[in-house]
C-alpha cells in the first residue's frame, strides 16, 4: 500500500528541463529535501484517513464521519474500489424509509456532483463510471437527458474515450425506455456517431457505437426497400472515404467486414454477388494507390474467398482467384511478419484446392483416388 501511495504523490524531477522556452535547472538538495519532506507529510496524512476509514468500516460506522472520510480519499484516488463499496453502504444506510423522496433526490443529486469533479480528474475511471450508473438507477427521478448532455461534452473533450461511449450506450438504453419515440432517439444518436466519426475516422468506439445502432434503423417499415438500400450505400461510401483518408487505419476496415458479413438486408444471391464485386473493385482501387496496405490485401482475401465458393465460376475463374489469393498471400507474408504463419497455411490450404480441383478435372476417376487416399 505504502508504495501506491508513493506512486500516487510522487512527482519526477528532470535534471533539466525546457519548458515555455526556459530552462528548469535541477532543485538544490534543500528545496529536494522539502518536496520530500511534503511529500511524506502527505503520504502519512492520507495513510491516517485510510486507516480511519477501515475502523469505520469494520465497526460497521457507516455516519456521516466515514463518508467525509471517503470523499477525502475518492478525491484523491478513484480507483480504490473498496472505498465505493463503502460509500454505498453509507448512503444506503442514511436514506432510511422516513426519507421523502424529495430527499432521496437531493442526497443522489449532491453525489452525481460529487462524481463530476472527480470525473475532471480521471474522466476514465471504471469505479466512477460504476458508482454514477448506480446512483442513478438508485435514485428516485433521474434526469437521463442530462447526463447523455454529460456524456456528450465529456466525449468532445476526449471522442475516443471507450468509457463515456460505454457510458453513452446505458444512458441512451435508459432514455429509450421513457421516450415515445425511440427510433427519432436512435437516428439522433446515429448523427451522433456521424459527426464524431467526421472529425476523427480513427474512432473505433463511435463505429462500434454506430453497428449498435444501424440494425434499429432498418426497422424503420417508412424507409421501403429502397430508403433501406440506399442507407447501407451510404455506409459503403463512408467507410470508404476512411479509407482513402487512412488505409492503415483498423477502424473503419472492422466496420467494413461487419458490413459485409453481416446479412443486414434480405440478399438474393446474385445480389450478394454484385456487392462482393463492386467492393472487391473499390479495395482494388485503393490497392494501386496503398499496395502496402495489409488491411486492404487483408480485406480482398475475404471477399475474394467468399466471391469463389458463392458464384458459379468456370474452372479459369476459379483458378485466376486462387491464384490471386496466393499472390496476395506471399505479400502479406511480407508485410505482416507477426501474422505469417497465418497466411502461410491459407496459401498452402489454397494451392492443396487448387491441385486437387486441377486432378478431378483431368482425370475421371481422381476423385475416387482422392477419396480412397483419404480413407
Amino acid at each position: 500500500m505504502t508504495n501506491i501511495i508513493k506512486i500516487i504523490f510522487s512527482r519526477k524531477i528532470t535534471a533539466i528541463t525546457v519548458m515555455h522556452g526556459r530552462k528548469r535547472v535541477k532543485p538544490t538538495a534543500e528545496v529536494e529535501k522539502l518536496r520530500k519532506e511534503k511529500e511524506a507529510s502527505k503520504i502519512k496524512e492520507y495513510n491516517g484517513i485510510v486507516a480511519a476509514c477501515f475502523e469505520k468500516k469494520s465497526k460497521c460506522e457507516f455516519d456521516k464521519e466515514a463518508f467525509i472520510l471517503t470523499t477525502k480519499i475518492l478525491s484523491q484516488n478513484p480507483d480504490f474500489y473498496t472505498i465505493w463499496n463503502l460509500r454505498r453502504s453509507i448512503l444506503l444506510n442514511e436514506i432510511s424509509e422516513d426519507c421523502s423522496e424529495e430527499e432521496k433526490q437531493q442526497k443522489f443529486s449532491s453525489e452525481l456532483l460529487f462524481l463530476q469533479e472527480v470525473f475532471r480528474h480521471n474522466p476514465k475511471s471504471y469505479w466512477i463510471f460504476n458508482h454514477r450508473r448506480w446512483c442513478l438507477d438508485t435514485m428516485p427521478n433521474p434526469d437521463w437527458k442530462s447526463e447523455l448532455d454529460l456524456v456528450g461534452k465529456m466525449l468532445d473533450m476526449d471522442a475516443r474515450n471507450f468509457h463515456g461511449w460505454d457510458y453513452r450506450r446505458y444512458v441512451i438504453t435508459r432514455l429509450s425506455c421513457i421516450d415515445s419515440n425511440a427510433l427519432n432517439l436512435c437516428k439522433t444518436e446515429f448523427d451522433f456517431t456521424t459527426t464524431k466519426i467526421n472529425q476523427n475516422f480513427s474512432n473505433y468506439s463511435a463505429w462500434h457505437q454506430r453497428s449498435k445502432l444501424l440494425p434499429n434503423l432498418l426497422e424503420d417499415e417508412q424507409l421501403g426497400d429502397q430508403g433501406k438500400k440506399n442507407l447501407i450505400d451510404q455506409e459503403f461510401e463512408l467507410v470508404k472515404s476512411a479509407f482513402y483518408t487512412d488505409p492503415d487505419d483498423q477502424s473503419a476496415w472492422l466496420y467494413h467486414w461487419w458490413l459485409i458479413g453481416r446479412d443486414i438486408l434480405p440478399l438474393t444471391k446474385q445480389e450478394r454477388i454484385n456487392l462482393l464485386k463492386r467492393e472487391i473493385a473499390t479495395v482494388k482501387e485503393l490497392q494501386e494507390i496503398e499496395p502496402e496496405s495489409k488491411w486492404c490485401l487483408q480485406t480482398l482475401l475475404v471477399l475474394l474467398r467468399e466471391l469463389k465458393y458463392i458464384s458459379e465460376l468456370n474452372t479459369k475463374e476459379a483458378m485466376n482467384i486462387d491464384e490471386e489469393v496466393i499472390t496476395i498471400c506471399d505479400q502479406l507474408m511480407n508485410i505482416d511478419k507477426m501474422r505469417a504463419k497465418r497466411f502461410e497455411d491459407l496459401r498452402s490450404k489454397v494451392i492443396f484446392e487448387k491441385t486437387t480441383n486441377n486432378l478431378v478435372q483431368t482425370s475421371p476417376n481422381a476423385q475416387q483416388e482422392i477419396i480412397k487416399d483419404k480413407g
